[in-house]
Formats: structure tokens, C-alpha cells, sequence
């Protein structure tokens, strides 16, 4: 129903030849029209704007903003696979081409502010108060069919604290326990008198690893927690800090993971009473080791 005007401005239009080229009705409701690559329609149509043909930026913002961009605070989401911003599917993704780091949605911020604030590059909040789940992030890393050796970073999350100057410094924490610097910070927390059900669990990060298939652990390493270093050596490699609980345990073996590996419920002799002690093991550079669990 989109028209294209062809006439030039200077020309002068009449009502009728307007409501013709924005295809209005007979009930002056806005038909749609298209000026180049730019195509308007009504509302009730698919797509309401649409950007056809190839171009060197689709939107461009430029000025001083003195409130949002873009705003989509007035908008109802129906139920259903609705998003506000979506690039493909899961089932006809976009391509990502190229060798270069392009990524789909880049972003170079900086400040030079003072204060004890702190700047987001991106904030996402998530509320519920019903007993669906939330995840106000999430990503998704899938190596698909290959026919050659396949890719060596298959990484869901990227995150890193640097400092990129010889001359850029970290402050003293100065009293504030959430200072710091750290490529995550990962925390759980309640309000008082907030309630949390018996067998439930809680952990500021859950470390899940659910690797299969036949190919699995052949001649690979595999852990729970992969830790390298590099620079100056750290003092420890967990550091326990608190102001309060403290932990009840190091460790936590429920009985599903006794007398597993780990965890060997006999061998050690350190009491004098045989070989019938259970025990840790740890392997130093191909040596097998225990430390011994006496119970108390």
C-alpha cells in the first residue's frame, strides 16, 4: 500500500496529491509511504519502519541528548517470543562474518568523573513476584557440526579488569568491603525476614560441568575451576575475609559423593590404626597424594 513520492518539493502539493502519495483512506487513516529506502507504514503492518537496501548506518543520533536515545518504557509487551531489540533467531541466526572482532553490538565508553560512584556500561534489572524464573543475562556459546578441528575459545562470558596504563593506579579499599578489583562480583543476599525453604540451595556461583560423549576426556583436561597466574604472585588462591558468619566448612561432601573421587573412604594410616582412614587426593605433577580425614 506504500506509495514513493516522485515529485519535488519546489513543485508545491495539493491535498488530494498528498493523501494520495501517503496513500491516506477515505477515513484519513495514513496508508503508508516510501521516500528512497525508507519505507512508513501503518502500525498494524508488520513492520511499521523498515530500512531496505544497503546503506552505511540505518540510525544515526548525533547532538546532545538530555534524556534517552531511545525509550520503550510506554511499550506492552504481548506474551509470547516478543522482544524489543532482536537480530535472527535461534533457528536462522545472524551470520557474523569476517576475521575481526566485530561482534554485534560494540560499545567504547569512557569517564573522567570524580567521586565515589561508580558507572554502568550496561544494567540490566530483573523483577518478579511470581515463580518464574529470571535471568537478567544470559549467553549462549553452541559449537555446532564441524568439519575440521573446530574452534580453540568456545567462551560464554568474557570479563576483564586491567590496568592499561603504566601509569593507571587501584585505590586503597578505605574501609569499603565491596571495594576492589576483580573480573567478577558475583553476590546473593536478603532482607531481613526474607524466607528461603528448607532443601533449597544457594550459592553466589553454581559451577556445572556436563560434558558427554564418547570423544569426552580423551587426552583433555577438565576441571571445575581452571586458575592460572601471571605478573606478581598472589597471596593466596582463596582469600576468606568477613564480618560476620564466617563458613561452617571447607569442604562439603554430601553422601552421594562419599567414597567417590575425591573423596576415598580408606587407605590412609596416620592415627596408627591401619590403613583404614579416609582421605583426600590430590595429584602434584603425576604423583598421587592423600591428605587424611580424621574424624572429630
Amino acid at each position: 500500500m506504500s506509495q514513493t513520492i516522485s515529485k519535488h518539493i519546489g513543485e508545491g502539493f495539493g491535498k488530494g496529491e498528498l493523501y494520495a502519495a501517503l496513500a491516506y483512506d477515505a477515513t484519513d487513516a495514513f496508508g503508508g509511504m516510501q521516500i528512497k529506502q525508507l519505507i512508513f507504514s501503518p502500525a498494524s503492518t508488520a513492520n511499521a519502519i523498515e530500512i531496505a537496501g544497503t546503506c552505511t548506518r540505518g540510525i544515526y543520533f548525533s547532538g546532545t541528548i538530555t534524556s534517552h536515545a531511545l525509550d520503550f518504557s510506554g511499550i506492552t509487551q504481548a506474551a509470547g517470543d516478543i522482544s524489543l531489540i532482536r537480530a535472527g533467531s535461534y533457528a536462522s541466526p545472524m551470520d557474523v562474518a569476517g576475521e575481526a572482532q566485530y561482534g554485534m553490538m560494540r560499545m567504547y565508553l569512557s569517564t573522567d568523573d570524580d567521586g565515589t560512584s561508580y558507572n554502568r556500561g550496561v544494567f540490566v534489572c530483573l523483577k518478579t513476584s511470581g515463580t518464574k524464573g529470571v535471568f537478567p543475562i544470559a549467553g549462549l556459546a553452541e559449537v555446532l557440526a564441524q568439519s575440521g578441528d573446530g574452534p580453540k575459545k568456545v567462551q560464554a562470558g568474557q570479563f576483564i579488569a586491567h590496568l592499561n596504563d603504566a601509569s593507571a593506579k587501584l585505590a586503597a579499599l578505605g574501609g569499603d568491603t565491596t571495594a576492589g578489583m576483580y573480573g567478577i562480583w558475583a553476590k546473593i543476599c536478603a532482607n531481613s525476614g526474607a524466607t528461603t525453604a528448607s532443601g533449597s540451595r544457594a550459592a553466589p556461583i553454581w559451577l556445572d560441568n556436563q560434558l558427554y560423549g564418547n570423544n569426552i576426556n580423551s587426552g583433555m583436561e577438565e576441571y571445575g575451576i581452571f586458575a592460572t597466574t601471571g605478573g606478581s604472585k598472589p597471596d593466596a588462591f582463596v582469600g576468606f575475609e568477613t564480618t560476620s558468619s564466617g563458613y561452617a566448612q571447607l569442604f562439603y561432601f554430601d553422601e552421594t559423593a562419599y567414597d567417590q573421587d575425591p573423596v576415598v573412604a580408606s587407605g590412609c594410616n596416620v592415627s596408627g590404626a591401619g590403613a583404614s582412614e579416609p582421605y583426600l587426593k590430590v595429584l602434584l605433577n603425576d604423583t598421587q597424594y592423600g591428605i587424611p580425614l580424621i574424624a572429630i
